[in-house]
């Protein structure tokens, strides 16, 4: 004691000055640093709880965005089978329209060639009935110069009967 008398320092007001420390630090322990900590702490376990909330959005988000993209990409693959289901459709389609027109173009040609094949009989016919005509014609003409009258319908019978039968053998 006697050094800390030496050195100015009153016992007394030491440990006065002690014991008052001590309460204020229990009361600042008491009513200030434990009220404090346990805010800290709360405070400390909310900020916990967002950071933990907001990774959980963010895993969610994530989650959901990669959900999505999935949706997105099969979305995309059925627009595309059905784009070409649509294009095989209408390819059947033009094939049909081709081959439909081809067929009208086959029947209307095969029609056009009935009715030249008709046509041409009906013009032989006609010129084979008109050869007859002429050919009677002529042969009327050249036994009427020479032949009796007797004789030139004999001859003309003959000629005619002899050209219908030509005409039936042949009808080209």
């Amino acid at each position: 004691m006697q050094l800390l008398h030496d050195l100015g320092i009153d016992f007394r007001v030491l440990l006065v000055n002690a014991l008052a420390f001590l309460v204020v630090l229990y009361l600042l322990t008491r009513f200030f640093f434990r009220p404090f900590g346990t805010f800290l702490e709360e405070r400390r376990s909310a900020i916990q709880q967002q950071m933990s909330e907001a990774e959980q959005a963010r895993k969610d988000a994530a989650a959901q965005v990669e959900t999505m993209r999935a949706e997105q990409q099969t979305a995309r693959d059925q627009l595309a089978r059905e784009a070409e289901a649509f294009r095989k459709q209408a390819r059947e389609e033009a094939q049909k329209i081709v081959a439909d027109a081809h067929q009208a173009a086959l029947e209307r040609k095969d029609q056009a060639e009935a009715d030249l094949a008709r046509q041409r009989e009906e013009l032989e016919q006609a010129l084979s009935a008109e050869t007859a005509a002429l050919a009677g014609d002529m042969a009327r003409k050249a036994l009427t110069l020479s032949l009796l009258p007797q004789d030139q319908d004999s001859a003309v019978e003959a000629a005619l009967g002899r050209v219908e039968q030509l005409s039936r053998e042949n009808p080209n």
